[in-house]
């Protein structure tokens, strides 16, 4: 609000409901300066109006000037005439006000005060999980969860995971793998195709000379996550080598891509493996094929380059090199490509 400028002349009944128009005209124009200006004069003119009252404090908020949002929501709930129903909306607007904001801890203590006035509300419920789990308050906010799931399993399954996920790094990086591997195995009771928790089980058995072990964590979370799957090739690559059965890594990939056809993590993966083993001529045919049927995808192309290095074909690679710059120069600036 305008505070330290001349107060203008409380509106008239009439000039309050034309200040309302005036204010959703410019919201609808987002033209805020002028939504925030008439909004202030039906403030100014009628503090009990809070429908006005909430407005001009979420267009502060969503304008950047949370602390404004704060004071305002602030001020409400000091007022002792307040109804239950406008108390607990006001809780929660000043919630979303600190989270918005950053204070995640007043946030989070925000949102418990307002789940005291409204115990089942799923959005406050779902907002103050991953707070508290922030703050490692992993009792509180797993007891959240087990009352979300019975008006959103889904919801509850994505946050439950998120909380064991963080509740194990943390016990990484403190060096409990006892707490880490119990968090992760009660994660994948609760998602089996969690991919994430495989990756850090596989890590987990690694470092407990369990290889087996961790070589069928890591072609779980391959499976479940390509983006995962690109950090893992290697590892499972040489868990298969380490095995004595390095062959079986084509097999992998293969099943991979018999899912997921388009990956082009895995393809390279595979034409590495063939090449390694001697077979340049098939890895070159892998990385063709797939360059049929994803003739922009970069990583392809360059790979196909090295391949033909590789194999001596020095012409055949520049001409290989030469199509990738064309495709480099035929993408828009913004967009992600394979690379």
């Amino acid at each position: 609000m305008a505070w330290g400028r001349r107060r203008p002349a409380a509106l008239k009944p009439d000039e309050l409901a034309r200040a309302w128009r005036r204010s959703m005209r410019a919201a609808v124009n987002k033209d805020w300066a002028a939504a925030e200006t008439w909004l202030e004069r039906i403030v100014e003119s009628d503090s009990a109006d809070l429908d006005a009252y909430h407005a001009l404090a979420r267009l502060y908020r969503e304008q950047g000037a949370v602390g404004r949002a704060i004071r305002m929501h602030q001020n409400l709930l000091l007022r002792t005439d307040l109804p239950k129903k406008d108390r607990s909306e006001a809780l929660f607007e000043l919630a979303r006000d600190f989270e918005d904001g950053g204070f995640n801890e007043r946030a989070a203590a925000t949102y418990e005060e307002f789940l005291d006035l409204e115990p089942r509300n799923t959005e406050a419920i779902t907002r103050v999980i991953p707070l508290l789990g922030e703050q490692r308050e992993h009792a509180r906010a797993l007891a959240l969860v087990r009352k979300l799931r019975r008006s959103d399993a889904e919801a509850a399954q994505r946050l439950e995971t998120d909380l064991l996920l963080g509740r194990s790094r943390n016990c990484l990086n403190e060096g409990d793998h006892d707490g880490a591997r119990q968090a992760l195995k009660r994660c994948l009771r609760r998602n089996k195709n969690c991919a994430p928790a495989w990756a850090m089980l596989g890590e987990l058995e690694t470092e407990r000379g369990k290889s087996k072990k961790a070589l069928d964590a890591w072609k779980r979370a391959a499976m479940g996550d390509a983006e995962i799957a690109r950090e893992l090739y290697s590892k499972i690559d040489a868990g298969f080598a380490a095995k004595g059965k390095p062959a079986e890594f084509d097999v992998f990939l293969r099943e991979v891509l018999s899912q997921r056809p388009q990956d082009g993590f895995a393809r390279i993966a595979l034409a590495r493996a063939l090449a390694g083993r001697g077979e340049g001529h098939a890895a070159i045919e892998e990385i063709a094929r797939a360059i049929e049927v994803e003739p922009d995808a970069m990583a392809l192309r360059a790979e196909l380059g090295r391949q033909l290095l590789a194999a001596n074909q020095e012409s055949e690679a520049l001409k290989a090199y030469a199509e990738l710059v064309e495709t480099i120069d035929r993408m828009p600036v913004e967009e992600e490509t394979l690379v």
